[in-house]
C-alpha cells in the first residue's frame, strides 16, 4: 500500500463506524417465480472476516462496493425447481459467494427459503 492509498482510507475511515447498514430480506414477487431466481447482496467489513454479514438490496450493494471496508457480494439465489435442484443450485450459488465472504453459508442455513411447493 503507497502513501496515497492510506490517506485514502484514513480519511474514508473517520466515517467507518458511523455508517448504517440498512438491511434487506428480499420477496420474491411472482415474475421472479417465472424467471426462477433472485439476486441476492451481502456485505461484511473486510477488516473482520468473523463480523457480522448483513444481506443488503442492490442500492447499497452498489454503493458500499467501493468502499475498502467492506467486501460486497451477489449471488443467484434459485426458487423454482425440485428441492434437490434448489438443494445443489443454491449450495453451488454459496460456494461461489464464499470465495468473497468465506462464512456466508452460515448467514444462509435454509437453502430451499422462498421455495414455494
Amino acid at each position: 500500500m503507497n502513501t496515497r492509498d492510506y490517506t485514502n482510507i484514513a480519511k474514508l475511515g473517520k466515517n467507518f463506524d458511523n455508517i448504517q447498514i440498512p438491511t434487506h430480506i428480499p420477496t420474491p414477487t411472482k415474475e421472479d417465480y417465472v424467471v426462477g431466481y433472485i439476486l441476492r447482496y451481502f456485505l461484511q467489513k473486510s477488516t473482520d472476516r468473523t463480523s457480522i454479514i448483513y444481506e443488503v438490496n442492490k442500492n447499497v450493494s452498489s454503493k458500499l462496493r467501493q468502499n475498502p471496508f467492506y467486501v460486497v457480494t451477489s449471488l443467484k439465489w434459485r426458487l423454482t425447481g425440485t428441492s434437490d435442484e434448489i438443494r445443489k443450485s443454491n449450495s453451488a450459488s454459496i460456494k461461489i459467494a464464499s470465495k468473497d465472504i468465506p462464512n456466508i453459508g452460515l448467514y444462509l442455513p435454509n437453502l430451499l427459503q422462498f421455495h414455494k411447493k
